[in-house]
């Protein structure tokens, strides 16, 4: 073969191998602060997707409230800034963890991280919420969804839930912490909850409780969709 023709084979081949590299370099350098929480990042097309934005415009605004910049939210959170941007930008979704430590940096419960209470002005004496007032936040990346059945802005926080854990659905692959107390109740399937390290297997009519602070996680290991009713208690600065 042409020397000519095999010199340009192979300039061709290390062109290609260089560009690929550096895309894979920037993939990696944009996702969240650590490896396991890059695995639960998935990134939207650039128009992002409704409840992703929805969450991502409720942030920033609290972040602006608080007078934080990225910068601060980034350090208070242990996330990226990328990360963090891309959460406000509606182009990547967050796992239960990653809620949680930006509701504690924003000092909020994490349902107000789904958006305002409806009739505001009436919300610390609301008593009843019907179903369409409920708001709901997707997170497909660890296959989870979290509906807020209390949307009340009231002090100290008494927020319930009701999470629906596909097979194989998870909080994230890290345990992790925050302000308050939880408490349950598995309302159909099953779910292992891990906190302190120490695995929990519970089925069917189980309850749970415990300190927000102790390093906790959960899953769901079996072969149906599990939906558990979750309390969040949380004493909220005045």
């Amino acid at each position: 073969m042409d020397r000519v023709v095999i010199f340009f084979m192979i300039r061709s081949v290390n062109e290609f191998t260089n560009r690929f590299f550096t895309l894979f370099s920037h993939s990696v350098a944009g996702g969240e602060g650590t490896l396991s929480e890059r695995a639960q990042v998935r990134v939207e097309p650039a128009s992002g997707e409704p409840t992703n934005l929805a969450l991502g415009e409720r942030i920033r605004h609290l972040r602006k409230a608080r007078g934080k910049s990225l910068k601060d939210l980034s350090i208070e959170t242990g996330l990226s800034i990328s990360f963090v941007s891309q959460i406000e930008r509606g182009l990547s979704s967050a796992s239960v963890r990653t809620l949680a430590r930006l509701a504690d940096a924003l000092e909020v419960g994490i349902g107000e991280l789904f958006g305002p209470a409806d009739d505001e002005v009436d919300a610390h004496h609301r008593i009843v919420a019907r179903p369409a007032e409920h708001k709901s936040l997707e997170m497909p990346s660890t296959g989870a969804e979290k509906r807020w059945i209390t949307p009340f802005e009231q002090i100290p926080r008494l927020d319930l839930y009701l999470i629906s854990l596909e097979p194989g659905g998870s909080s994230g692959d890290e345990a992790y912490v925050h302000d308050g107390e939880e408490a349950g109740m598995i309302l159909e399937g099953g779910m292992e909850l891990i906190v302190d390290g120490r695995r929990h297997v519970l089925g069917e009519g189980d309850t749970f409780r415990f300190s927000s602070h102790r390093p906790h996680r959960f899953l769901n290991a079996g072969s149906r969709t599990a939906r558990i009713l979750w309390v969040n208690y949380r004493d909220m600065p005045a």
